[in-house]
């Protein structure tokens, strides 16, 4: 080989050495050291990539949102990053009984509850544990709220009865004078409630807005006239022979009213047509017509029936309230 040929191909070798150090050193020039850092371990990569989001989707690097990731996603890499990930654990927050869960990167539960504090109440109670207790893996954290409310409500306020005597009105007698008014109140509730549920409930204020009106009763205590008998001559009345006619207080009653056993002084049973009377005035077995009552047979007595008074028997206490106490004509028959 000649001189100049020799020349010719120490030249062309040299160039073709100093065109692949440039490339070499081209590659070479983008590409960085990146180190990974968690709390398992400490990993070293080299990459290409231009930004932190760029690398982490490079290598497969799964970073949740809860994690805090430093730098931020949007850095730019250069030469021998460090890239940090405290990755979020699963605790559960347990608020009046309602749990849920959450991520975390906190160490203690204050700074747990902090952390979340736009997701719980103003004023809570930390249940069986304190804030500077270690924050652990699935551990429960517990609160209880306490919540005041203030309500008005309207009540009822019962009238009184008040019995008054009537000189005017017969024995036995009664005659509503003034009609009773139930009256009203507002009433001013504060309840207080811990952990959901009613812990005390107090009237603070009442406010009369009507006042109750009293029912007022007069009683009778007049005693009542007796009429003695009209005639004792026999006659007609409507068709029906009669020996005699008296004039009587009658007053209509049940079997079952108070001091009633539904057996009468004779021994019968009670029911219409009994007629409860003085004997002295109208002996027992007498037969007897009343207007507006019809037949009817002495055939009981009573404390109060004394003189020409008569108690006429009843089935049902609205028939016998509808007769009421009226003075009417008799008639004893033959």
């Amino acid at each position: 080989m000649t001189k100049q040929l020799r020349v010719l191909c120490l030249v062309i070798l040299a160039l073709a050495t100093l065109c692949g150090t440039v490339s070499a050193y081209s590659a070479d020039e983008n590409e960085k050291q990146v180190t990974v850092i968690t709390a398992d371990s400490t990993d070293t990569y080299t990459t290409t990539a231009q930004t932190v989001e760029d690398f982490l989707e490079e290598v497969d690097i799964d970073v949740k949102e809860e994690d805090i990731l430093s730098p931020s996603r949007e850095t730019e890499l250069k030469e021998k990053n460090t890239i940090t990930i405290t990755e979020a654990f699963p605790v559960v927050l347990e608020v009046d009984g309602s749990p849920r869960m959450i991520y975390t990167t906190s160490n203690t539960i204050g700074e747990c509850l902090d952390e979340n504090k736009d997701s719980l109440p103003a004023e809570y109670t930390l249940e069986g544990a304190s804030t500077n207790d270690k924050l652990k893996e699935k551990m429960t954290i517990s609160v209880t709220t306490a919540k005041e409310t203030v309500s008005t409500q309207v009540k009822e306020i019962p009238y009184e009865t008040e019995e008054v005597e009537n000189d005017q009105l017969e024995k036995g007698t009664r005659r509503v004078k003034q009609a009773g008014q139930v009256g009203q109140s507002q009433i001013t509730v504060t309840t207080i409630y811990e952990g959901g549920k009613l812990v005390s409930s107090e009237t603070s204020e009442e406010t009369v807005l009507k006042a109750p009106v009293t029912e007022i009763i007069e009683i009778g205590t007049k005693e009542p006239e007796v009429a003695a008998a009209s005639t004792s001559t026999a006659g007609e009345i409507n068709g029906i022979a009669y020996t005699a006619a008296l004039q009587v207080q009658a007053t209509g009653y049940t079997p079952y009213d108070a001091g009633c056993t539904g057996i009468t002084a004779t021994g019968t049973k009670a029911g219409y047509g009994t007629i409860a009377v003085d004997p002295s005035v109208i002996p027992f077995g007498t037969q007897l017509y009343i207007p507006g009552y019809g037949y009817g047979v002495a055939a009981d007595t009573g404390g109060a029936i004394k003189g020409n008074k008569i108690d006429l028997c009843y089935e049902t206490k609205s028939d016998a309230f509808s007769w009421g106490r009226r003075s009417v004509t008799i008639y004893i028959l033959e």
